[in-house]
């Protein structure tokens, strides 16, 4: 997820799967059409550097804890900031020419859903009644 913001946070163009979407090189746009799209840009990568921000507080002090509602939260947290841009990225798969990147969004969910089956148990058997 960081890594996503940051990818997204400080390109100075668009992605080419854009590029493939719109048919059209950055080149070629407008200044107010570049404008409009790294705005866009920014504000995905504010939800993906804030969420991994969340994660990361959550993983560092109340999972070390050993809290299970921390287990919780960063699946919430994860999932939450993947879904829609995992739809999002989907859908323009399926009605473009381009290759977003939704398979990547589709194992980070997996990987959130995967990592709380895991984590729940062990977190139960270890804990000292901080639910």
């Amino acid at each position: 997820m960081l890594a996503i913001g940051l990818a997204y946070q400080f390109n100075d163009q668009f992605m080419p799967y854009h590029s493939d979407v719109i048919q059209t090189n950055w080149n070629d746009l407008q200044e107010k059409q570049q404008i409009l799209y790294i705005g866009m840009m920014r504000t995905e990568a504010a939800g993906f550097l804030a969420s991994s921000t969340a994660i990361i507080f959550l993983l560092f002090i109340p999972y070390r804890n050993r809290l299970l509602w921390s287990t919780y939260a960063i699946a919430c947290v994860g999932i939450i900031e993947y879904l829609p841009s995992l739809i999002a990225t989907y859908h323009v798969s399926t009605v473009s020419e381009a290759s977003p990147p939704w398979p990547v969004l589709l194992l980070g969910t997996f990987m959130f859903l995967i990592g709380l089956v895991l984590s729940v148990p062990v977190l139960r058997k270890g804990s000292s009644g901080g639910t």
